[in-house]
């Protein structure tokens, strides 16, 4: 398994209160507290910050977040679909068995970050920062990571088919235990980066290389 890099836990206190979305407006700062089975639709917010926070069967439907911090935060059964998070901070943060179909993370700092059995299809990293994070079988079909600065990234058994990652420095990054039957690379940045025989045929063919 792709699996080589360590990334630390989200540090959640055992003892949380209860949050809730009530009275949440720009500069609302969440500790030490746990949101479930709750809906926060349609809000456009600037200086939001949750940190020692848990999530759980949370929906965030349509948002948009400006300034955005995530610190120790877990999300488990969460859908955060369709929200722009541009420019947010997530550091230690677990996301497990959420779907985050079509949600924007370009500029976003990433740091320490799981993502676990997720549904990312179509999401944008573009311009992203991302360090030690791994995507263990999650589906990122024709999601976008565009001129991404990373460092010690994994994909572990997910489905990337159509997946751009385009002006990218492809060298270090494993991709052979994924699945893709199309990708889209900058050919001058794809030196280095580890294929199987399959997806390296794939690549061939993009470039017009007749193998027989």
């Amino acid at each position: 398994m792709n699996a080589s890099i360590k990334i630390a836990q989200p540090r959640i206190p055992s003892r949380l209160t209860t949050g809730n979305f009530d009275e949440i407006d720009h500069e609302s700062y969440y500790t030490n507290c746990q949101f479930k089975d709750c809906t926060l639709s349609n809000m456009r917010l600037e200086s939001i910050c949750f940190q020692h926070v848990s999530f759980v069967n949370v929906t965030f439907d349509q948002c948009q977040f400006t300034r955005f911090e995530c610190l120790d935060v877990t999300f488990e059964g969460c859908n955060i679909s369709n929200n722009e998070w541009i420019g947010g901070t997530f550091h230690r943060i677990s996301f497990k068995d959420t779907k985050f179909l079509g949600t924007n993370f370009a500029e976003a700092s990433i740091v320490d970050a799981h993502f676990d059995h997720c549904i990312g299809n179509y999401s944008s990293f573009n311009y992203a920062s991302i360090k030690q994070v791994r995507f263990q079988d999650c589906s990122l079909i024709e999601s976008e990571l565009f001129e991404v600065n990373w460092k010690k990234l994994d994909f572990v058994t997910c489905q990337l088919d159509r997946m751009s990652i385009m002006q990218t420095n492809l060298n270090g990054l494993d991709l052979s235990d994924s699945d893709f039957e199309d990708l889209a690379v900058s050919i001058d940045l794809i030196k280095g980066c580890k294929l199987n025989a399959t997806q390296a045929l794939i690549i061939a063919n993009r470039l017009g290389i007749l193998i027989v």
